[in-house]
């Protein structure tokens, strides 16, 4: 398909356009300004119809050529700053970015719906926010339970991460409990061995993001996030209420294999003083989940705070600036006004020679 572009929106050419005939036009109002005082100075000393005669070699039409020099070469100089793009090709674009691992809770008691429909949806649907607002920032995710696991390494292809994200549910990891260590431990590992490779160890490039119920903790959450920000901060968010919901015994004891038990009742809460000191010990922030976005408009205003750093380039295919062209031409119509002034004392003496031939042919 054929497209030409320029620097600014199409939607915006009819303005250019007319700025662009006023500039032209008050530049040939201009020049015809100064030919009509060219003209009256030299009606001074002998009437323009007697210039021809009386002048040696005069001719105002030799004079021409360089008007239209002048307007052509403007005309090209305004095509060229509207920097005018077509054909197609290749080209390599660098992308600054961040470095996000997400550190999703996947217990048993994600399950509790409360928020609505439940925990770990709700806590996808946060996920998906943050990647909208952050289109440039490469993402992975680690998912834990019992243990975690690397599910998407870092990457800048956010639908990959989405259908990643997307197949996660409480089954993914099989062993039960809440290790919010073994979390932070496989995500201090990613951007450990990612700063290893680049040779950048700034801790403010790189964030890990867990969002969590705090509830069942096994291992030591809290020295392991001190760990993690030798590398990145750690932000949290705490899904769930402070008062607990009760998730049915059916949920709890779907991985044992046995059956349920119809009197057994558990009481899931989240636990945010633990969420609270992870947060701390990582550097980093906490902010509870919302119904609406609020939470993670705080969380991307923490990351916002975070430098960026090349870490890739594309391959796209992009339009081809052509303002060499119109440049060009621009140059080559100088060139050529130049040329032809400096050729006017010699045209002029040459119509004298022709002039004075025909004179003593006709004597």
């Amino acid at each position: 398909m054929n497209t030409i572009e320029f620097a600014f929106p199409l939607r915006q050419l009819h303005w250019w356009l007319a700025v662009a005939i006023v500039v032209l036009g008050a530049i040939i109002l201009g020049l015809r300004a100064l030919e009509k005082r060219h003209a009256k100075r030299l009606e001074r000393f002998v009437a323009g119809h007697l210039a021809s005669r009386l002048l040696h070699g005069y001719d105002a039409s030799v004079r021409r050529p360089l008007f239209w020099f002048t307007v052509a070469g403007c005309a090209a100089l305004v095509l060229t700053f509207a920097q005018p793009k077509w054909g197609r090709t290749w080209q390599e674009v660098a992308r600054p970015s961040r470095d996000i691992i997400i550190c999703l809770d996947t217990s048993e008691s994600m399950r509790a719906e409360n928020p609505l429909p439940n925990r770990l949806e709700r806590a996808k649907q946060k996920i998906f926010s943050l990647l909208d607002r952050a289109p440039a920032d490469r993402f992975g995710l680690v998912v834990f339970a019992g243990a975690a696991e690397l599910q998407c390494p870092l990457t800048l292809d956010h639908g990959y991460f989405k259908a990643v994200l997307n197949a996660v549910t409480t089954d993914t990891i099989s062993i039960e409990g809440t290790d919010i260590a073994a979390a932070l431990h496989e995500a201090a590992r990613t951007v450990r061995e990612e700063a290893e490779e680049t040779g950048v160890f700034n801790k403010d490039l790189r964030a890990a993001l867990l969002i969590s119920d705090g509830e069942q903790v096994s291992g030591d959450a809290i020295k392991e996030a001190e760990k993690t920000a030798d590398y990145a901060r750690v932000y949290v968010i705490g899904v769930g209420d402070p008062h607990g919901t009760e998730v049915a015994a059916t949920l709890m004891s779907s991985r044992r294999g046995r059956a349920a038990e119809k009197s057994y009742v558990h009481v899931s809460k989240l636990d945010e003083d633990t969420l609270i000191r992870v947060a701390r010990a990582g550097d980093g922030g906490y902010v509870r989940s919302t119904p609406d976005n609020s939470d993670i408009m705080q969380i991307h205003e923490h990351l916002e705070k975070l430098a960026r750093h090349t870490v890739s380039s594309d391959v796209r295919l992009r339009l081809v600036n052509r303002y060499q062209w119109p440049l060009a031409f621009v140059i080559l119509c100088f060139l050529a006004e130049g040329f032809w002034l400096a050729a006017l004392p010699w045209f002029r003496d040459w119509r004298t020679r022709v002039r004075a031939d025909g004179g003593r042919q006709h004597a």
